[in-house]
């Protein structure tokens, strides 16, 4: 690459890399081509050569004007190359070596001040000092901006003719040296502030330069945020829609079936199908909040020393049939979010699982030892479909899936993957995939071994039954009570009535209130077996601070919180208080559960 290049620099973002940039930049503006200037220096070297030749010596001003060649030919034909990238090692050495061609330059130059001294003629030594002065003077500011370089041109151009002037000329000469004198040390001066403002200057432009790069750059990220996030809602709206027309169609079957007295095993086949719908939509629901809290980073992270064996051996229990065998070190453990580490593989083994039609998955664990200290391989093994190379990006993506081209929603709704990129990105981990069509998949991920001194993880609540738990049998319904008094606190209407009317064909008794303050108005506290609250609820009173009213006045009373917004929190206190927990959309399978734990409780004391 020629010196016309420019070379590639940071941008001016901090004073190490602006300064840095602005001196590469110095550098380049110090040996850029001056093709015109160069010949216009020449041809005037060739008149001063040939007036000293015809008033002075011809084989001197030959020896002088052939140096004064040989520099022009090395300046014009063969320029100082540039390293590209600059680094500091290399910027200094090309310093080094544009000062080293500099020098060489103006000593050509200043050794007019020798070969074209005549000690016998006082006129033509004034002759020469001057013009080799002007010289100085004109051309100071355009042989190099690198400070230190020009200074030497400056030296070298008059040195000679002072020394010489000192040592060989006449009184008037002797003068005019030590005029050039101060005129050597005025111009390192001058050159020196001049510097400093071209480098202010070069610094404002880059910084300029830089400024408009990010905003470009800004404006392109923010473009391709909002092409993605249009893609992500459109996709979601997508995936919505089906389970909520599912819905709306199968209650309109429903409907008519009831109206024209169908038989009870074509009703259940319909229930079946809403019931199939509405966990489709719960499933997909919680997807999109669990994303939305991940980019709102709503769960600050807090690594602690996670034990992985009692981890990976609960994640395989929930997984159900024996599918899912653990293999890991009994002292495994690592160093994360204990959270978001679970909610990592519970999604990877998910993942699994769903796309393992026959065949187990395993999770394992081996040490590792790296330059930062020793680290735990944590793979999700399965003998599945497996994921073709060029696929094996995409997974990762929203609403993607492989193997589910029909868009299947029991077999999700490709949100699994995308969820453990974005905690991925949060712990600082990088999860690996190995995979091959047939030959099933592994993923992969390395933490760091957790201090010998670092607070361990609490045990995670239990997990409560989600989407795919059983519905109670018609029996089951008789397990409970008749007439138990269930307080239900909700504010939603569609919500509360919805409720009650299950609770009622359980032939239960609710007692239904839209607010705290109105439930502890007019509830009739002693007569209360069970309390299900809403956490959100209008007024003052939260359903938290219900809960605890309520267990201050009657100590024996159940409660559960049931909110869209239970997390790991939520059940911690929950847990502590001796309370349930139950998210919504609650399962009714989940809140029989709930009351049956209730009734005996009470029927124990």
């Amino acid at each position: 690459m020629n010196s016309t290049t420019a070379p590639m620099v940071a941008p001016a973002v901090a004073d190490d890399d602006g300064r840095f940039a602005i001196q590469c930049e110095v550098l380049r503006l110090s040996i850029r081509p001056i093709g015109p200037v160069l010949l216009a220096q020449y041809l005037l070297n060739c008149g001063v050569a040939a007036l000293f030749a015809w008033q002075y010596s011809l084989s001197r001003a030959l020896v002088w004007i052939s140096l004064i060649t040989v520099v022009t030919v090395m300046r014009g034909f063969f320029p100082q190359r540039l390293p590209d990238p600059f680094t500091p090692q290399s910027l200094r050495d090309a310093q080094r070596t544009h000062t080293a061609r500099t020098g060489i330059w103006e000593l050509a130059h200043g050794l007019a001040g020798v070969l074209l001294f005549n000690p016998g003629q006082p006129e033509q030594q004034l002759l020469l000092g001057l013009m080799l002065m002007g010289m100085t003077l004109s051309s100071a500011f355009s042989v190099s901006f690198y400070v230190p370089a020009t200074q030497l041109a400056i030296t070298l151009l008059l040195a000679p003719v002072i020394v010489t002037g000192l040592w060989l000329g006449a009184p008037a000469m002797k003068a005019v040296a030590l005029i050039g004198i101060g005129l050597t040390a005025m111009m390192w001066k001058l050159v020196a502030e001049h510097s400093r403002q071209l480098e202010e200057n070069i610094g404002l432009r880059l910084n300029e330069r830089s400024l408009r790069e990010q905003a470009l750059a800004g404006l392109r990220a923010s473009e391709q945020a909002q092409a993605e996030r249009l893609r992500f809602f459109s996709a979601a709206n997508h995936d919505l829609r089906q389970p909520v027309m599912a819905i709306g169609l199968q209650a309109e079957v429903l409907r008519q079936q009831l109206d024209n007295g169908a038989d009870a095993p074509v009703v259940q086949h319909t229930v079946a199908s809403l019931a199939r719908a509405q966990q489709a939509l719960e499933g997909l629901t919680n997807q999109l909040l669990e994303i939305g809290r991940i980019e709102a980073a709503a769960d600050p992270l807090q690594p602690v020393a996670v034990p992985l064996a009692p981890l990976l051996a609960d994640l395989a229990r929930q997984a159900g049939n024996g599918r899912v065998t653990v293999r890991c070190p009994a002292d495994a453990v690592g160093w994360a979010d204990a959270v978001s580490l679970r909610r990592v593989l519970a999604n990877l083994v998910d993942n699994a699982v769903k796309f393992t039609p026959r065949g187990r998955v395993l999770l394992a664990v081996r040490a590792r030892q790296r330059d930062t200290g020793r680290a735990w391989r944590v793979e999700v093994r399965d003998s599945g479909i497996g994921i073709a190379a060029d696929s094996q990006e995409r997974v990762f993506g929203d609403f993607e899936q492989i193997g589910n081209v029909e868009r299947n929603l029991q077999r999700g709704h490709g949100l699994g993957l995308a969820i453990v990129r974005r905690l991925a990105a949060q712990l600082g981990i990088q999860v690996s995939l190995r995979s091959a069509p047939g030959r099933g998949s592994v993923f992969g991920f390395e933490l760091p071994a957790a201090p010998a001194d670092a607070p361990v993880a609490a045990p995670a609540p239990a997990a409560q039954p989600r989407s795919g738990a059983a519905q109670p049998r018609s029996g089951a319904a008789h397990a409970l009570r008749p007439g138990l008094a269930v307080l239900v606190v909700e504010d939603n209407t569609v919500v509360a009535d919805s409720l009650s009317a299950l609770l009622q064909q359980w032939q239960l008794a609710p007692r239904v209130y839209a607010s705290a303050a109105e439930a502890l108005a007019l509830a009739d506290l002693r007569a209360l077996d069970v309390a299900l609250c809403d956490i959100r609820l209008p007024g003052a009173l939260d359903g938290i601070a219900l809960a605890e009213r309520l267990q201050r006045q009657k100590p024996s009373l159940a409660i559960a919180l049931v909110s869209a917004e239970i997390g790991e929190a939520t059940q911690r206190l929950a847990a502590e208080r001796g309370w349930h927990a139950l998210r919504k959309p609650v399962q009714p399978a989940e809140l029989h559960a709930v009351l049956v734990q209730a009734q005996q409780a009470a029927s124990g004391r």
